[in-house]
Parts: structure tokens; sequence; C-alpha cells
């Protein structure tokens, strides 16, 4: 059967109506440094008339020189699969802003399915990556990707698509130096598997997300203190805290190489927007069992701080006893707003109280709290060279909703270098962290009228567009991950993602180069030091001034590729 097969680089979307550009490639060609993943796409395309095909693939080993090998086991393939959104995000009236208008498909999530159907006259994407192991040799690796495609009248035909794999000379880090954290909902996934929380079968879905998390550099979890402690008021007076499940929790998670723990909020908004920030209701059980009576109502301010004060500190006693408090940082409310900075601080100074030492992280909305936040994190657009921030903070950044236009974010209707460039601007603008709050938002999003059943492989909103009181989800914002039959399933914004901590640690990696090189002024330094200049001018110079140009930043990263090959050898 006549098929039209190419192949693309990570950062193109394609789209069902696509057809085979003149001239595309036929053939994958990657670059990579030992311990990274790189990425790209097949596209197949059966012609308008034809039949429907089934399509499988098979992965090869990649054969080196000198007997070396990349084993199959460490290239993987995914047929993707397109979304219907039906709104660009609401505040992005230029159509320039994002790939083309809704409602329209948009390709994001991975497939589980090893063999899927392809109808007639729509572009399948396989999205393709490749892992290079630690002890790789340096040099060319190649092999053939099969593609098999069968009709219904069992037809059968062979697509063969070459790829090669250069390795670098050079290691990318055990731990990366960009902090990341997407927030994540442990009850969620209960509720969408039907199965108890905390049950063994939830057990089992936690460890398949702590181990997508570390694959995709996420180094925190955001850790429900108030879910997983259980603070008992004994007939004595005393309290007893049962620890068990916060320890299974941090093992988990730091076994699969997420080793921070991120302690969840301990206040909130009393009411509107602007209301003052307050701490949460905090469960506690009498000694039969039974919740005791601990809301704002039944309670005085002092007696209910009084009761997270002792949680707080039975936690971080807990902690020490373990040797995890060395990785532990705590939230006190989201989003500060100027009209509620004081209450804020208010609180924050008590928690600091309680939790000597332990970093306060907070995404914040008020530039007045600079200096006041140990790790600061405001929207990506107010972390431009010329924003307030301080000696004693560490600076994040981070994106949700907002913000829109041209601005960075991660929407379905985005091109990927809108993605990806986030982590260079973290490069180029000294920032720390990363911080999302849609790791798994598989559910009906506030606002909503009616709480319905909501699939993420239908509406990535949330049900939002339905929103009768609140601006409406942009697509994708929820939620980076898919949950699949048995595994999480990953999409191409969350390797593209991946992908751009990677571009992060090439860049602070030739900048150490440069700095151990001193005054040598090799060919080689020279031109690593105007690599690293234009990042900073051209590539991401600031949040709004970034390039959008798919090709430039893929040949800079390669060419930071080839230059710590060229500083490694010099040394």
């Amino acid at each position: 059967m006549q098929t039209d097969v190419w192949t693309t680089h990570s950062l193109d979307k394609l789209f069902p109506e696509g057809r085979k550009p003149g001239g595309a490639s036929e053939s994958i060609e990657l670059k990579a440094a030992r311990s990274e993943t790189e990425d790209a796409q097949i596209a197949i395309r059966i012609p308008r008339g034809g039949e429907v095909v089934e399509a499988s693939f098979s992965l090869p080993d990649l054969i080196g020189g000198n007997g070396a090998a990349i084993p199959s086991e460490c290239l993987s393939a995914s047929w993707v699969w397109y979304l219907y959104v039906l709104n660009n995000p609401p505040e992005n009236d230029d159509p320039s802003s994002y790939l083309r208008r809704a409602p329209a498909f948009f390709p994001d999530a991975f497939l589980e399915e090893k063999t899927i159907k392809i109808r007639d006259d729509w572009t399948q994407p396989l999205w393709v990556s490749v892992t290079v192991p630690k002890g790789t040799p340096p040099g060319e690796y190649a092999g053939t990707i099969a593609i098999e495609l069968a009709d219904r009248d069992g037809e059968r035909s062979r697509c063969e698509v070459p790829i090669t794999v250069t390795v670098w000379p050079f290691t990318l880090p055990d731990e990366f130096h960009l902090h990341h954290t997407e927030w994540f909902s442990p009850q969620i996934v209960a509720d969408y598997y039907h199965v108890d929380l905390w049950s063994d079968q939830h057990w089992e879905w936690l460890a398949k997300v702590a181990d997508d998390m570390a694959r995709h550099k996420q180094d925190m979890v955001l850790t429900p203190f108030t879910s997983l402690v259980k603070m008992t008021k004994t007939k004595s007076g005393r309290f007893s805290f049962d620890f068990s499940k916060l320890d299974r929790w941090v093992k988990t998670f730091r076994e699969a190489g997420v080793t921070w723990i991120e302690g969840s909020h301990v206040a909130g908004r009393a009411g509107g927007w602007e209301s003052d920030i307050v701490f949460h209701h905090l469960p506690i059980c009498s000694a039969s069992g039974r919740p005791l009576k601990t809301s704002r109502a039944s309670l005085s301010e002092a007696e209910f701080e009084g009761y997270l004060e002792k949680f707080l500190k039975a936690v971080y006693a807990h902690l020490r006893r373990r040797g995890w408090e060395k990785r532990f940082v705590q939230h006190i409310a989201d989003e500060p707003v100027p009209a509620n900075e004081a209450s804020w601080r208010r609180c924050s100074e008590l928690v600091r109280s309680w939790l000597p030492g332990v970093p306060i992280i907070d995404a914040v909305m008020s530039p007045k709290l600079a200096g006041a936040v140990d790790w600061r994190v405001p929207q990506i657009q107010h972390t431009g060279p010329d924003s307030p921030r301080s000696a004693d903070e560490q600076l994040w950044s981070y994106v949700c909703l907002a913000p829109q236009g041209h601005y960075p974010n991660r929407f379905l209707d985005y091109p990927s270098i809108r993605n990806r460039i986030i982590y260079w601007l973290s490069w180029s603008l000294d920032l720390k962290g990363f911080l999302h709050w849609g790791y798994n938002w598989w559910t009906t999003w506030q606002g909503v009228p009616v709480r319905v059943p909501v699939s993420p492989w239908l509406d990535a909103t949330g049900a939002s567009i339905y929103c009768a009181d609140r601006t409406p989800l942009p697509a994708g914002d929820p939620h980076i991950v898919y949950p699949g039959k048995n595994t999480i399933c990953s999409s191409i914004r969350w390797e593209v993602i991946r992908k751009g901590f990677e571009d992060f640690e090439y860049l602070r990696m030739l900048e150490q180069a440069v700095a151990g090189a001193g005054k040598k002024k090799t060919r080689s330094v020279s031109a690593a030091k105007r690599l690293l200049g234009l990042v900073r001018t051209e590539i991401a110079p600031d949040p709004l001034g970034h390039t959008r140009d798919d090709e430039l930043l893929l040949a800079t990263r390669e060419e930071a590729g080839r230059l710590l090959a060229a500083l490694a050898a010099e040394q």
C-alpha cells in the first residue's frame, strides 16, 4: 500500500491534515550526552481512499564501533493521541500567539498501546526517544526502526526508518541543578482508578508517579502532611502522631529519585481573593478515633494555632530523626497579593518560629514580598532582568493559566518552543527552580456548575469551558500526564519539559567549563563565551523577548554539545 513516511524534530507539532513536506527527512539523526534522552518523531500518512490500517513498531539495538551498543531497552516509542481543543486561551486575542484557531485537534498524549489503527487521510505521529546509558563510549550508533502496517484484508507492508545517535564524550549529572515541582494530587489518583486511598493498589500507582516524576527531572513532591500524619489527642490531653504513611510516602519518592519534601500549604484565604490569609483546618482525632471539632468556630485563634504548632513541630522532629530535614521546604499560602500580604507575613513568621531553619517557599503575586520568601516563586513574566529580587532569596518562576499572549507557557495550542524556552530563561535569568500546579488534575474544575466525570483524554480543561463564575482554564493547564490502564502516560509537553531541564544542564556545564578554562584563549573557549552571550542577549534575554525559532534553538543546543565535547578534549 502507498504510505507517506517522514521524520521531524521534537519541537514540531504535527496535525492530522498535515502532509509530507517537500524535502522532508526520512531518517532520524540525534546527538546526545551520556545520561541524556533525545527525541524525534516519525509521521505516517495513509492516502485518501486507502484502507484503515493497523500499525505497530519494533525498536532495534543501536550498534556502534568496537562492539559497543545502545540496547533496544534504551529506546522507546509512543503513538501520539490528538485532543480536540474547543477554545484557545481566553486572553489570546492575537492569532499569532497560538498555533491555530480552535476548535481543532492538537497532538499531546502518549498511548500505551503498541498497535493502533490509522484512518485514511490522517497523519499519525510516533514519538521516538533514545536514552544514552551513563557508561556508553562516545561515537556513532546506528539501527533501523521498523513499522509494520496491515490493512483489513491482511495485506502487510513494512516501513524502515534509519536512526543514528552520536554520543558526545561527556555525561549529564546524576542530580540536576534546577529545582522542579509539579503539584500532584494522590486523592485524584485514587478517585480516577477507583481504589481506596492509601490501599496497596493506591501505593502501586504512587510508585509509578514517583518513577515518572524522576524521569522528567522533578526533584520535589508536594507532600500533604495533614493527610499523611494522624494526630490524636489522648485521654490525658497529650498528643500522639502516626507517621507510618508519611514514611512510606517519602521513601517511595526518594527511592525513585524525587528527594525533596515540599510541605503543602498550611494556610489560605478566609474568603475572596483579597481576604486575609488564615491557617487551614487541622484534622485531629480523639483517643477513640472520632474527629475532634477544630473549626475556627469551635476554637479561639490561640487554641487553633496551638494545635498547628504542635503538629508542625512534631512533623519536623520526625523528619530530623529520619535524616530528611535538610531536603524539606514549607509552603504557607498560595499566591498572596498586596491586599493580603500582611496576613501572609504573620502566618509565615509563626511557621518560621515553629520550623527554624526550614526554607519557606510560595508562589507569590506581590513584588513587595521579595526578600520575605526564602524560595520566592513569581510568575515568569515578573522574573526579567529589571524585576525586583533580593540577595537573600532563591528566585524561581511559575506559569499556570497565566501568563498568556506571547509569553512562555505549556498550553496544548502553543508551539513547543514556548514550553522549552522556560528553562533557557531559567539559566539566563539565574532562576533556581520551576513550579506548576497541574501534574494530574484529572477532575472537574472549580466553578463548573455540575460535577460530572471528566476524561483528560477528551477534555484538557477539566470541563472549565462550562465555568459560570471564573475564567476557563487553557487546554493542558490542569495536567501534564494522562492516566493509562497500566502506566502514567506521558505527553509531548512533558517530554519537552524534560528536554528543557537537560538544556539547562548543557548551559550550566558550558558556563562551568569556560570558568574552569581560566585565562586559556582557545577557539573552543572563545566560541563557548559567544554562545552563552547569544543565549543571554538573543535567545532568552527576558520572558517576552525570547526566540520563537525552533531551528535556532536546536542548533544552539547542538553547538553547546559540540563545544562541551571540544572543551572536554582540551582538558
